[in-house]
């Protein structure tokens, strides 16, 4: 399994790829290089539904 990684974001933006049928968000962390993620439609209508209602989780200290 992946580990988890806990970053600050400083803006975001989210695009569709008609050439890939994807859709691209593009994360801005505070610190470090720009975060491309490329998802399906469906990933990203997930991705919209948890941050609608979102899970409380613990941090890591």
């Amino acid at each position: 399994m992946a580990a988890r990684k806990v970053i600050a974001v400083k803006d975001w933006s989210c695009g569709m790829s008609h050439e890939l049928g994807r859709v691209v968000l593009t994360i801005n962390p505070t610190e470090g290089e720009p975060i491309l993620v490329l998802m399906t439609i469906f990933q990203a209508a997930r991705m919209a539904g948890e941050l609608r209602a979102p899970k409380l989780v613990s941090m890591p200290r």
